[in-house]
């Protein structure tokens, strides 16, 4: 089992820590280079979802883990007690665009929006 965890804070500037962790995570994952920019694109996207919720998000965790051809990867959220003024995103049309990079996508959430994102995509054989 291959599996990798990080956390970063929830800010529009670390995004670019976490493309970077899954640029090297589809590299292990024996993943074309097209997939590696599906997977980057759906992360993308995951992360505008999740940052962009009724509380304020104190943190973001990456987790990665590679086992029989699939890559299974779990954005989930911190949030802290306090909330925030910003414009929700619509978790329907953030789950049809991280659909249309990753075979397989799933959304859990509450009354305060989205918390995680959980996407499983083909990985190479070893």
């Amino acid at each position: 089992m291959n599996k990798m965890t990080l956390s970063i804070p929830a800010k529009p500037e670390w995004q670019l820590v976490l493309r970077s962790a899954l640029n090297g995570v589809g590299v292990l994952a024996k993943m074309s280079v097209d997939m590696i920019d599906d997977l980057r694109s759906a992360a993308d996207e995951a992360f505008n979802l999740l940052t962009h919720q009724s509380h304020l998000i104190q943190h973001i965790e990456l987790v990665c883990e590679i086992e029989e051809e699939v890559l299974s990867v779990h954005l989930s959220v911190e949030r802290a007690f306090s909330t925030q003024h910003c414009v929700p995103v619509d978790a329907e049309v953030a789950h049809l665009i991280i659909g249309s990079f990753v075979t397989n996508v799933r959304l859990e959430g509450d009354s305060c929006g989205i918390y995680s994102v959980h996407m499983k995509l083909p990985a190479g054989k070893e």
